[in-house]
């Protein structure tokens, strides 16, 4: 058995030479789609596409629709190819549906993390740690040492008191921010934090309108429509978008997004390093809490993650430095 770089994610090949997919968009017997983010978008032209139904739910809201969807739910586990791979989710913390999986055969456990956070949101829990793994396959988007983020309670209080003071200032706080996952924390911030409508774009307000299966309190209004004029025209509102848009308001925009640590974002008045990410130490803490034979480190900084894991006594192998691994 072999893993291997594939044209997005890792790919698993078996003895047999099928091969099962994680977030890899080539053909494979069974993928596995991790969250609704269109980067990881995979897995339609393989056999079977394991993902949770909220993630493929926001696809279909995003104008992606799988016809080989099967649904595995967070806490649940199924046996395919012939009784003898059992495939099990866990939640990564990332954003709503979004899964770390693990793969059991020939007596290993592989678990592939996908993007995940950490550290407990507004809307989530923590990435869940899967005992019994063998092979921790964890993503690195922020696996170099100087990506430390403050904590996100702070980060949230910085966030408020920059749309209290937008707004006793008769301007519109305005965020750009991803469609899926960021825009939806933004929402739920604002709704738990201050009495103030959200007005959003009809691209966040798809994805939105999947989320308040979950979190029936989310409130907003969709720009276009009635409602979202009758706010508009009251003023005092924030305003959460997937672009930036010219706009009939006099306004201040800003961004939440963890590169906002280490890069400026010229153009815009605010910026605050809010991820639904694991930092460095989110991402050491979580493979401690795991304690696999072997760390394999995909994405973002894996080389850097792998190199400093090695130091540390664990064994670990970055899939970019090294693209095929033989496994047992």
């Amino acid at each position: 058995m072999e893993l291997r770089r594939g044209t997005r994610g890792p790919v698993l090949v078996l003895d047999d030479g099928r091969q099962l997919t994680l977030d890899s968009d080539e053909e494979s017997i069974v993928a596995c789609v991790s969250h609704a983010h269109m980067d990881h978008l995979s897995g339609m032209s393989s056999g079977v596409a394991l993902m949770t139904e909220e993630t493929r739910l926001i696809f279909s809201a995003r104008g992606a629709r799988y016809r080989n969807h099967m649904p595995l739910q967070l806490g649940g586990s199924v046996r395919l190819l012939g009784g003898d791979v059992t495939f099990s989710a866990r939640s990564s913390g990332h954003m709503l549906g979004s899964a770390v999986f693990s793969v059991d055969l020939d007596g290993l456990r592989l678990t592939y993390t996908g993007d995940m956070n950490t550290y407990p949101s507004v809307l989530h829990d923590p990435a869940e740690v899967v005992s019994g793994t063998d092979v921790l396959v964890i993503e690195s988007t922020y696996g170099s040492p100087v990506y430390r983020f403050a904590e996100r309670e702070q980060v949230y209080a910085s966030i408020v008191g920059w749309i209290r003071r937008v707004l006793e200032e008769g301007k519109v706080p305005a965020f750009e921010v991803y469609a899926a996952g960021k825009a939806q924390e933004v929402i739920a911030l604002v709704n738990t934090s201050l009495e103030v409508p959200v007005v959003v774009s009809r691209a966040v307000g798809r994805v939105a309108e999947v989320y308040r299966r979950t979190y029936p309190w989310l409130d907003f209004v969709v720009e276009g429509t009635r409602e979202a004029g009758e706010v508009v025209r009251g003023g005092g509102f924030v305003y959460v978008s997937n672009r930036r848009a010219p706009t009939a308001w006099r306004s201040e925009w800003a961004v939440a997004t963890g590169w906002a640590l280490t890069r400026t974002f010229p153009g815009y008045d605010a910026a605050f390093p809010l991820s639904s990410h694991a930092d460095f130490h989110g991402l050491l803490e979580y493979v401690r809490s795991t304690e696999p034979k072997l760390v394999v480190t995909v994405y973002g900084h894996s080389a850097t993650f792998a190199r400093f894991l090695n130091r540390t006594g664990v064994k670990a192998i970055s899939l970019d430095e090294k693209p095929l691994i033989r496994m047992i």
